[in-house]
């Protein structure tokens, strides 16, 4: 408690239990060489006593009249003369005090009576009752009484006096036990001293040990506070103690890898991992960088973009792997061709690459996206085979053509369908590529309003059982009830509001009234199932799934009431992504279907991999089947497939009887189109279920082409 209140720092904190210590440990050293010397002193002091009462005897009796045994020795010469002849004789014991005194009764008691009464008899008079008999009272044998009283060692003899008769005398013999040997006194300062000089040496050797741990400490202390503040600096090892040192390695090591996986992050969320070229959003913020730079230096830069054509059908053909490892060629190549260390590649889709620019012209760049389309000119080796693949680029300037980033991207990539629609190579933004752009804002924010204000209307199509003619449940569209221009077909606004992006909120929106819908068929003793379409821009959302989810317990549907139809070729843009999402959709409960089937580039290898349950014929197939006997054999091929794999298989498109009776025969398992019902009002599907009757095919004539087909 006394150290906290006087909060000291380390090293006072260090030196101070160990000088504590010291002094106590010199104290009791002290301590047992005072005692060890008093003891000493003493019995020099009795021994100079004893030797002096030797001197006393013979002077009193010189030899050859020494006083028979028993007998008290006699005093035969006056009391100062033996007082006067003892302290010449004991000069050389200087701490020897001499004193002969003559007694005569006082009282029935033994009184000193003569003797050096200011110094002696104050002596007498401090001595307790038994010194002073012990001083008097003779012994029997005449020997001298030895006693220690206040402080000092006392020797007596008792002499008897001859010429004074009844009366007697005492030699009395007294000394200080302080006759210190010099080695005594020396070793006792030499330990003084060596104690001193050992706590001062320790205590420097240890205040500079604290100081250093102190100092490493707070190195470290403020090390931590900037690592909290995300800076993460180079630790400050201390060379302090083995510990501390350590702790500073350790501490360096963690501030390493800790740097290292933030690299390792940083790479993960700015690079492509196929290509290990910079990604859509890393290359976006590059962008954004060059574009503020160009302005504040007032210069241009350009951007390129380039869209490879035929890769779909080479990963169609080839499967994924194989069109993995060509989109790392042609990073490679692409790489290659740039002139100038400063001009940056990326992969910004999923066969599209971005080349920017920080400095160019029209004509620059021009040259570059020229030499960029050149180099694929060069057929690619891919497992033996010769792949040709074509491209075409865009061009936009900076920051001319954009003021961030998403509009100088945006415009490349019109420029660049441009190009492609024109069939040429590359072709330059200009703002006469996009005459409605102020159409397209208007758009938006009717678009926008059109949800807030219910204009969006919701139509379904009936699906019916080919094996049993019964109503299976019906497909979910969407129609825009405009307040000016009437009744708007799909046609109309999604693909501007899937190039806008505002496709997610009509999906959702499709999915929220589809969940509705269904509670209330529920609700009323029906069990179908309801279909939504997903776009490309849906699964694009890493939080489709748990927005569908959340719709559908707030409604109590289950998953397995909805069907998920997704196209082809939205499955194919990224198939990593699309089969992440498509595998979390169905650990959910959706049933998953693919949309359109057909038209696209898929790869079987790759469709078998993803958790479909259902393949949905494309229209185009299945309207001219009933003539063509190339479509009839390829919708049979398709069923086949689909039954293969474990899939059900619904045709779309289908509006004639003689359809229906192939479709049967072929053994699909739905159909939906015109000859069924066209698309109605969610509000008079109930109705139109209950009065449903299926039409009879079995008077359908069917040739003989199509009958061996069966």
């Amino acid at each position: 408690m006394l150290l906290k209140r006087l909060a000291l720092p380390l090293p006072g904190l260090l030196i101070l239990p160990i000088l504590a210590l010291a002094l106590a440990l010199s104290g009791l050293v002290w301590t047992v060489l005072r005692h060890q010397q008093a003891g000493a002193d003493q019995r020099h002091a009795r021994e100079e006593l004893r030797q002096g009462m030797q001197v006393a005897r013979v002077m009193l009796h010189p030899i050859g009249q020494q006083p028979a045994q028993g007998q008290a020795p006699a005093l035969r010469v006056p009391p100062t003369a033996l007082q006067a002849g003892l302290r010449q004789a004991l000069q050389w014991m200087p701490n020897v005090q001499v004193a002969v005194l003559t007694q005569e009764r006082v009282d029935g008691a033994w009184q000193p009576s003569t003797g050096e009464a200011p110094v002696w008899t104050d002596a007498y008079e401090a001595l307790s009752l038994l010194e002073r008999k012990a001083l008097t009272a003779p012994t029997p044998d005449g020997s001298p009484t030895e006693f220690d009283a206040n402080g000092q060692v006392h020797a007596a003899l008792s002499v008897a006096t001859p010429d004074a008769p009844g009366g007697r005398a005492v030699v009395w013999l007294r000394a200080e036990p302080n006759v210190t040997d010099p080695g005594w006194a020396r070793a006792r300062w030499q330990l003084m001293l060596g104690t001193l000089v050992g706590c001062l040496l320790a205590g420097s050797l240890l205040w500079r040990q604290g100081w250093r741990v102190r100092q490493g400490l707070r190195n470290l202390s403020g090390w931590t506070h900037r690592a909290t503040q995300e800076e993460w600096p180079e630790v400050p090892v201390p060379a302090g103690p083995t510990e501390l040192h350590q702790l500073g390695l350790r501490m360096r090591e963690l501030t390493h890898y800790r740097h290292h996986r933030e690299d390792d992050i940083r790479q993960t969320a700015f690079r492509d991992t196929l290509t290990h070229l910079p990604n859509r959003a890393y290359f976006q913020v590059r962008l954004d960088q060059q574009i503020s730079e160009a302005r504040q230096g007032q210069h241009s830069g350009a951007l390129v973009t380039l869209d490879l054509q035929r890769f779909k059908h080479v990963n169609a053909v080839l499967g994924q792997a194989s069109g993995d490892t060509l989109l790392r060629k042609v990073a490679l190549r692409l790489s290659a061709t740039l002139p100038d260390a400063h001009h940056l590649l990326g992969r910004v889709g999923g066969n599209q690459f971005a080349c920017l620019i920080p400095r160019a012209d029209k004509v620059s760049a021009m040259q570059l996206a020229k030499r960029l389309l050149h180099s694929m000119d060069t057929p690619f080796e891919l497992d033996g085979q010769a792949i040709d693949l074509m491209a075409q680029a865009g061009v936009a300037l900076f920051p001319e053509d954009g003021r961030n980033a998403n509009e100088v991207l945006s415009h490349a990539e019109m420029a660049m369908n441009v190009a492609r629609q024109k069939i040429t190579s590359v072709m330059v933004y200009s703002p006469d590529m996009d005459p409605d752009q102020a159409a397209s804002l208007s758009l938006l924010t009717e678009l926008k309003q059109a949800v807030n204000r219910h204009e969006l209307k919701l139509y379904l199509q009936p699906k019916i059982c080919l094996s049993t003619n019964a109503v299976l449940g019906a497909e979910a569209l969407i129609r825009w009830q405009h307040p000016e221009k009437g009744l708007i077909q799909p046609e109309g606004f999604i693909p501007f509001a899937e190039q806008t992006g505002f496709i997610g909120v009509l999906s959702l929106w499709v999915v929220d009234q589809a969940a509705t819908l269904w509670r209330t068929w529920h609700d009323a003793g029906l069990t179908l199932k309801i279909a939504v379409n997903l776009s490309t821009r849906d699964l694009m959302d890493r939080d489709l799934p748990q927005h569908l989810h959340a719709i559908l317990t707030r409604h109590q549907v289950p998953p397995g009431a909805m069907v998920l139809e997704i196209t082809e070729g939205a499955t194919m843009d990224d198939p990593a992504h699309a089969q992440q999402i498509l595998t979390r959709l169905s650990e959910l409960g959706f049933l998953l279907s693919i949309d359109d089937f057909g038209t696209g580039y898929s790869s079987l290898a790759y469709l078998k991999t993803l958790p479909v349950q259902e393949l949905k014929i494309d229209k185009s197939f299945v309207l001219n089947m009933q003539s063509d006997l190339n479509d009839a054999k390829i919708v049979r091929s398709i069923i086949d497939l689909a039954h293969n794999l474990g899939m059900s298989v619904v045709a779309e498109g289908l509006e004639s009887a003689k359809s229906w009776k192939l479709l049967e025969g072929l053994h699909c398992n739905e159909a939906q189109g015109f000859f069924i019902s066209p698309p109605m009002p969610a509000g008079e599907f109930v109705d139109w279920v209950r009065a449903w009757q299926a039409p009879s095919v079995q008077d359908e004539y069917l040739n003989t082409d199509f009958t061996n087909i069966l």
